[in-house]
């Protein structure tokens, strides 16, 4: 009976030092990114940072298009399966309404 509390009490402790672990090797992954970061930029021109900064923001805007139109096919999806339901979670009685109550630059990037 003892051991097998000890056992629980080791899995416990293990599994409450998992993610300070995985906390610390983030950090340190993120310190070293910076440091490397900068000794790059360091070298570099302005302009060149510049576009490097702008490239890195349009592939994440890009990125999240993609993944926004993802999401609303999904959406769409749910209310051809199941309208009611979906019209409860969403709140609108079909998608064509839903996706009507969004701004129209939103709407361009629907599904």
């Amino acid at each position: 009976m003892s051991n097998n509390s000890l056992n629980e009490e080791s899995q416990f402790d293990i599994s409450a030092k998992i993610p300070a672990l995985f906390q610390v090797v983030y950090r340190v992954a993120i310190a070293l990114l910076v440091i490397a970061a900068v000794i790059l930029f360091a070298a570099l021109p302005p302009l060149i940072i510049a576009l490097i900064v702008l490239g890195a923001a349009a592939l994440l805007a890009l990125i999240g298009v993609a993944a926004f139109h993802a999401l609303t096919c999904a959406i769409k999806a749910h209310y051809a399966a199941n309208a009611a339901g979906a019209a409860a979670t969403y709140g609108f009685p079909t998608y064509a309404a839903l996706k009507a109550s969004w701004p129209w630059l939103v709407r361009a990037a629907a599904c």
